[in-house]
């Protein structure tokens, strides 16, 4: 059987000749604890940032040291163009008639209508 009698802990404890805490003790714990800020990005997310940006710098890096780069992206982007049928006319027709009914129904405004009162 576990004896629960602390007696002799507490004498042994005030026995001891303990240092008053520092002042600004509590107010450092909770600035440490409760009150600290929150992290903006989780450590992952910043993992994946680095490795991104640093993909994206390798790619600018081959692209801007290979010969007639320019070039060729600027004849890849045009005839991805072409191949695609965005040049067509009929298509420029449907893509501003879609561009102009989605400004046309972003500048709609429905009235809210009152909200109901009960009666008792």
């Amino acid at each position: 059987m576990i004896d629960d009698d602390f007696d002799d802990l507490d004498r042994a404890l005030a026995a001891l000749p303990l240092e008053a805490p520092p002042p600004s003790l509590h107010a450092r714990i909770m600035a440490a604890t409760v009150y600290r800020p929150q992290a903006v990005a989780r450590p992952w997310e910043l993992w994946l940032t680095g490795t991104l940006v640093a993909i994206c710098a390798w790619l600018v890096w081959l692209v801007v040291s290979a010969p007639h780069a320019t070039e060729r992206i600027g004849a890849l982007a045009v005839d991805a163009v072409q191949t695609s049928g965005l040049t067509s006319m009929y298509t420029l027709l449907w893509l501003a008639v879609g561009a102009s009914a989605a400004w046309w129904i972003s500048q709609l405004s429905v009235p809210q209508r009152a909200p109901r009162t009960q009666s008792r």
